[in-house]
């Protein structure tokens, strides 16, 4: 499966018109611990999201930049990022998004720079409302923000606009630790009980990194997660060669291996995500895929 090629009508965002003036739905993917998957999952879910049809933007809320760099974009092609939507005076963030060479896939990109101006944001009022703000009358149908590997403001930025939580968890014992302090954070920033925080279909764990060899480290997982096997994904992303290749190429793993299990274990994450989506009102309708994916 070819790699798409970038067309002119995709170097520019579409501004806003009359027809589009509702809020993206966006999903943030959180875990306060560093290597489970999350830039991984930003970047191939939003791939997947786009050759579905649907305009996805991903938001690099990580000083780190890694999402910005693993889906291709050269962190010396641009001047302005997140740390410029997010400090005063603010930035539009329309304004830092970049196309991708993706067709319908956007990234507002991160800089070191973000570090710092996470740093002044603790002086400001209301500054877990900033990338909400942000966000408002953006013509995306999905925006997927990637948070960095903390309880911070950037991530209490990301908790408050988000819609969906996606939590990527490394089959390994220390994955899981914090966890339930995560769900206590989200209660708090979303103002909801533990309790509604369960009945609603708020929230999702993704396992992640996944090798059918380590049975004794599964089975203790597994054992760990069963008060949130409702609440875990039935897609789970396996230990595939392919999705570090991926990274290493700057592309999405459709685009650098479509027959390989990170592909398909990201297809099948992308169907389900979806299909969870269609349960809930004022979401977008299925679209005619802009091409196969495996």
């Amino acid at each position: 499966m070819a790699a798409p090629s970038a067309s002119p009508a995709n170097t520019v965002p579409r501004t806003l018109d009359s027809e589009s003036s509702r809020m993206p739905f966006v999903v943030a993917i959180i875990n306060q611990k560093g290597g489970t998957g999350k830039t991984t999952t930003t970047i191939n879910l939003g791939a997947g999201l786009a050759y579905q049809g649907y305009r996805t933007l991903l938001v690099d809320m990580d000083p780190q930049g890694h999402t910005s760099l693993g889906i291709g974009i050269d962190p010396e092609s641009f001047t302005e990022s997140m740390a410029e939507v997010m400090t005063v005076p603010r930035k539009d963030i329309e304004d830092v998004v970049l196309a991708t060479y993706i067709r319908g896939l956007f990234v507002a990109p991160s800089h070191i720079k973000l570090a710092r101006a996470a740093e002044l944001l603790y002086s400001r009022m209301y500054r877990e409302t900033i990338l909400h703000q942000a966000l408002q009358h953006t013509d995306y149908d999905y925006v997927l923000v990637d948070c960095p590997p903390a309880l911070g403001v950037l991530t209490t930025n990301s908790l408050y606009v988000a819609d969906f939580i996606i939590i990527p968890c490394q089959m390994s014992r220390y994955s899981l630790d914090g966890l339930a302090d995560l769900l206590t954070t989200i209660e708090e920033v979303k103002n909801i009980t533990l309790e509604d925080l369960f009945q609603e279909d708020f929230f999702r764990i993704l396992l992640t990194m996944y090798d059918r060899r380590n049975r004794v480290t599964n089975e203790f997982i597994m054992e760990q997660l069963k008060p949130y096997l409702e609440k875990t994904f039935g897609a789970i992303i396996m230990k595939n060669e392919a999705l570090n290749q991926a990274q290493i190429a700057q592309k999405a793993v459709f685009d650098y291996d479509h027959s390989s299990t990170g592909a398909r274990d990201y297809y099948l994450l992308t169907q389900e995500f979806l299909n969870l989506c269609q349960k809930r009102k004022s979401l977008p309708e299925n679209r005619r895929s802009l091409r196969n994916m495996p």
